[in-house]
């Protein structure tokens, strides 16, 4: 008595495709996090500015109450690349905030909602893809 066994996946098919798999997945996650981080700054983020912080805004001729959103520049630099998220230096200390007190912590980087879920289905649609033989 002889026992085949047949697959219909391959192991060594996805391990040649899994880096640029990966490299996709990581580049649809830095735009979705982009997104995300300007909806965030869009909608306001918390804590809310302390009236001394909207008052000085407002003497630099600025205005605006909303958090992360004083000229627009951290803002407009928000941006998913190839390599990752970029934005102006600052914003990741806005994020974490001022280790001396100077400003709280407002996390602000998050994937947007919306389109997260888009980059997990189509990471998982990929990787069936490349087990078939």
């Amino acid at each position: 008595m002889k026992l085949e066994i047949k697959t219909n996946f391959s192991f060594p098919k996805l391990s040649s495709k899994i880096s640029k798999i990966i490299e996709k997945h990581s580049q649809r996650t830095a735009r979705s996090s982009a997104e995300g981080a300007r909806e965030n700054i869009e909608k306001g983020v918390s804590p809310p500015l302390k009236q001394e912080t909207i008052n000085a805004r407002k003497r630099r001729g600025t205005g605006g109450s909303k958090p992360l959103f004083e000229t627009g520049s951290l803002f407009r630099s928000i941006k998913g690349t190839s390599e990752g998220l970029r934005m102006n230096e600052y914003g990741l200390y806005h994020h974490k905030g001022h280790s001396k007190g100077h400003f709280p912590a407002r996390p602000f980087i998050t994937p947007s909602k919306k389109t997260i879920l888009k980059s997990e289905k189509a990471l998982k649609k990929e990787i069936d893809k490349a087990l078939k033989k």
